[in-house]
C-alpha cells in the first residue's frame, strides 16, 4: 500500500489546523474550555479522540462508497440535525458561562425536575470527563470545508482500491491521520484559553457567553 497519500493527509491536518481550524472550530474549543478548571490535557484529548473517531467512520464511508456525492447525500440531513443540536449546546453552555443557567431545584416528588436537572447539569462547569469524548464525536460531523475536502481524498483513495473492504480500509485511516494532525492546533487553542487568569478570565466570561451565545444561534439557523 503507498504510504504517500496517509502522509500527506496528516502534513495536511496539520498545516489546515494551525491555518483554518483555529478560525473556524476554535471558537467552539474555547466554548468547551472557558470554565473548565480541570488541569492536564485528557479532556482535550478525550474531545479530539472523539472528533478522529467521527472522521475515521467518514472516511470509512467515502473510502466504502468510493464516491463523494453520494457520501454526501446520505450524511447531509444528519449534519443538519447535527448543527441544530450543537448549536443548542452551545447556547446552554454560554448561559452556563455567564451562570445565567439556573439549575431546577432537585425535587423528588417530581421525577421530571430530576431528569431535567441531570440533563442541565451536563452544561455546567467543571464538566464530567466523560463528557469531552461524546462531544468530540458529536461535534466532529459538522460542515467544514476542509474537513470536506479531505473526505474527497478518502473516496478518491477508495476508488483506486481493487476490493471494497481495502478502499474502507484505506479511507479510514486516511481521515483519522486527518483528525489526528489537525489536533494539536486545537489543544493548543484550549490550553492558551486556560492559561487566563481567574482574574482576567471573570472579566472576559460575559463577552465570551455573548459570543458563545450568538455562535450557537448560527449554528441553528444554519443546520435550519
Amino acid at each position: 500500500m503507498n504510504s504517500a497519500p496517509f502522509l500527506a493527509m496528516l502534513l495536511a491536518g496539520l498545516a489546515g489546523g494551525f491555518g483554518h481550524c483555529i478560525g473556524m472550530c476554535g471558537p467552539v474549543v474555547a466554548t468547551l474550555t472557558f470554565g473548565e478548571t480541570r488541569k492536564g490535557l485528557l479532556h482535550h484529548l478525550l474531545y479530539n479522540l472523539g472528533r478522529v473517531t467521527t472522521y475515521t467512520i467518514l472516511g470509512g464511508a467515502a473510502g466504502l462508497s468510493g464516491s463523494f456525492l453520494v457520501l454526501t447525500a446520505s450524511i447531509e440531513q444528519l449534519q443538519h440535525a447535527i448543527m441544530i443540536i450543537a448549536g443548542l449546546s452551545i447556547i446552554l453552555m454560554g448561559l452556563s458561562t455567564a451562570e445565567w443557567l439556573p439549575l431546577p431545584q432537585k425535587n423528588s416528588c417530581n421525577p421530571g425536575s430530576s431528569v431535567m436537572q441531570k440533563i442541565m447539569a451536563l452544561f455546567k462547569v467543571p464538566r464530567s470527563i466523560g463528557s469531552y469524548y461524546p462531544m468530540g464525536v458529536v461535534l466532529g460531523f459538522l460542515p467544514c470545508g476542509l474537513t470536506f475536502t479531505a473526505l474527497l481524498a478518502a473516496a478518491r483513495g477508495g476508488m483506486e482500491s481493487k476490493y471494497p473492504f481495502a478502499g474502507m480500509i484505506q479511507g479510514a485511516i486516511m481521515m483519522m491521520l486527518f483528525g489526528i494532525g489537525t489536533s494539536p492546533a486545537l489543544i493548543l487553542v484550549g490550553k492558551v484559553v486556560n492559561t487566563i487568569s481567574n482574574k482576567m478570565r471573570k472579566r472576559f466570561y460575559r463577552i465570551a457567553s455573548i459570543i458563545m451565545i450568538a455562535t450557537g444561534v448560527w449554528f441553528m439557523v444554519k443546520g435550519w
